[in-house]
Order: structure tokens, then C-alpha cells, then sequence
């Protein structure tokens, strides 16, 4: 029998103008307070209705959770419990995929499980979307790593990959990082999914899906997320970081998010080895702040104790307090 927790439903999840943070949160964010709810709700004000993807209706949850050993089958599930894929993704609509799985990313545990991507896949070609397209190039065994992968090679076929082509865009809200050289198919897709992995991170303590948009991002500006602070390593300056990952959400929100919370880095992240945690979930919304704050959990963590979800929730971005969220979770 399905397990669902029904919490309060607040309509930011689903609004998307990209605000200014206060001076207050900021800065207390910044100095590493904690962060919490109240002072969030008296200093974001509301955001407009996103033009891409519609609030859901009546019984849609904010947050699908499904858990599952099998990856491919929770995905299904859990786009379903979301709403559907045809509330995200209309027929011919051109799509592009932010997957977490470069090249780089080889360890177990570090990169999106293939069997939910597979899973997307599938549910992309029955609501016949139009062209789908790589914001990155996942690596060239990505298909190779599931057995599924030689099986469905109309789904392994399906996406086109990344025609390297990028714009610079200025982001006149950004508190640290004020433009960013981002992949055009990222800006220009009618519809972006977000398909990250929730895992561990050296520098900020979870990546999911707010700090899977640095793969939308250029080398460059991804230099500047480590060291445009002046910071020596990659992680010496991890507020300012969090910061960047923040801004940098303002170009466009995802329109579905799709997290794989199947098997993932508990240590060492993000690149592994490190030790292995399987929760078997797969966590599917409408909005990175929210999907993340729930994803953190995972690893034991709380929102508040991410630098990059507080500020990005202070950007007017989502809504980071599950007590505010309809939350559904079911088993397969």
C-alpha cells in the first residue's frame, strides 16, 4: 500500500520570477546562520506563475518520492505520482537533458543511474516529444553501465548530442556571479529536465539538482563558481560557491526534476571512491530548492544546513520547507 505524508501545500513551489534576496537572509546566510523558515517567509516575497509548467492540480503533489529496487520502474512511478509526464512535456516540445554523468563522473555512486535516464526516456517518446538533446554528453559507457542499455536502443538513440554552442548571460540579480557563459540548449529547450544524482560533496555537502546547472554552465564560469573569490582551491571559499550555485539558478529553472536517490556517494563525493549508500528512491518535482531540500535527507543532512538551498530559496527560487510541501511517498 502506498505510504503518503500530505503536508501544507505553499504556491511558491510552482511560481517562478526571480527575486532579489533580502539583505537580511543574505547576509545571514553568508555568515553561516542558520537558516530558518520564518525569516524566510517575512523576506521572500511571491513569485509570478511559471509560463512553462503549470501548478499542479488538486491531489498532484510539490514531491513524488518513490522507492523501488528497481530504478526504471520507480522513475515511471514516480513522474506519474508528479502529475504525469504530459503536465511537463506537450507533444513536439524540444527537450533538453542535464544528466550527471560526464565523462569525469566514473565512480560508482557518482553519476545518474542510467536506468532512470532510460526511465525519462521512455516517457519523452510516449508523450511524443519533439527533438531531445544533451546539455552535456554523458560519458561514452553511460548506456553500457545497465544491462537495459543493449535492450532499448531506441531509447539510447533518441537524444541528439550537445551542439557546443553558448551564450553569455547577465544576471543582474546575482549576488556573486553577475553573468554566466551558459549552453544554449540549456536557455533555448522548451522544456529542461534536471537529472541529477543526490550525493555527497567535498565543498558544499550535497549536490542534486541546484548544482547539476554548473553542467549547463561553461568551464569558465565554472572556474569563476571556485575561485572568483580569490580562493586558492576548489573548496577555500565554499559561501561564496554556494552563492554562485544560487545566482546562477536565476537563468532558468528546470521544468521537471528528476533525482536518482537510488545508490550514491555518503563520503568522499562528488567524484568517489567513497562509501556507497542505497536508499532506493527516486525523487521527482517541479522545483530544484524544494527536491533538494527532501534530497539532502538522504544523506542525513537538513536544508538549512546547505548553504545553496537557503540562498537560492532566498532568491524567490522554491520553497526549501517540506512543512510547507505536499509530499507523497510510495513503495513499488
Amino acid at each position: 500500500m502506498a505510504k503518503i505524508r500530505l503536508l501544507l501545500f505553499h504556491p511558491l513551489m510552482h511560481r517562478r520570477e526571480f527575486l532579489r534576496r533580502t539583505a537580511v537572509l543574505g547576509a545571514a546566510a553568508l555568515a553561516g546562520v542558520r537558516w530558518v523558515p520564518s525569516l524566510l517567509a517575512e523576506s521572500t516575497p511571491a513569485a509570478s506563475p511559471s509560463p512553462r509548467t503549470p501548478a499542479p492540480s488538486p491531489g498532484v503533489p510539490d514531491l513524488a518520492v518513490i522507492e523501488g529496487a528497481d530504478a526504471f520502474a520507480a522513475t515511471l512511478r514516480a513522474v506519474e505520482l508528479a502529475g504525469g509526464i504530459g503536465r511537463f512535456v506537450k507533444p513536439g516540445a524540444k527537450v533538453g537533458l542535464l544528466i550527471n554523468a560526464p565523462s569525469w563522473w566514473r565512480k560508482p555512486g557518482s553519476f545518474t543511474s542510467p536506468d532512470v535516464t532510460l526511465a525519462v526516456l521512455q516517457l519523452l517518446l510516449d508523450a511524443g516529444a519533439g527533438e531531445i538533446t544533451y546539455v552535456i554528453d554523458p560519458a561514452a559507457d553511460y548506456w553500457s553501465r545497465t544491462p537495459r542499455g543493449a535492450t532499448l536502443p531506441r531509447l539510447t538513440s533518441a537524444p541528439r548530442r550537445n551542439p557546443g554552442n553558448w551564450a553569455e548571460i547577465e544576471i543582474p540579480r546575482g549576488h556573486s556571479l553577475k553573468k554566466a557563459r551558459v549552453n544554449r540548449t540549456a536557455l533555448d529547450s522548451d522544456v529542461l529536465i534536471d537529472l541529477p544524482i543526490a550525493k555527497h560533496h567535498a565543498g558544499t555537502g550535497y549536490t542534486g539538482a541546484l548544482k547539476n546547472f554548473m553542467g549547463a554552465c561553461h568551464r569558465s564560469t565554472n572556474q569563476f563558481f571556485h575561485q572568483g573569490s580569490g580562493a586558492k582551491g576548489e573548496y577555500d571559499d565554499v559561501a561564496f560557491l554556494s552563492q554562485c550555485i544560487a545566482d546562477v539558478n536565476l537563468v532558468r529553472r528546470p521544468d521537471l526534476v528528476v533525482v536518482d536517490g537510488t545508490e550514491f556517494l555518503r563520503t568522499n563525493g562528488p567524484a568517489g571512491p567513497g562509501e556507497l549508500k542505497r536508499a532506493n528512491k527516486v525523487l521527482v518535482g517541479a522545483n530544484p530548492v524544494s527536491v533538494d531540500a527532501y534530497g539532502v535527507t538522504l544523506l542525513g543532512l537538513t536544508a538549512d544546513k546547505v548553504a545553496m538551498i537557503g540562498l537560492a530559496a532566498a532568491h524567490g527560487i522554491g520553497e526549501p520547507d517540506l512543512g510547507r510541501l505536499t509530499v507523497r511517498e510510495a513503495q513499488l
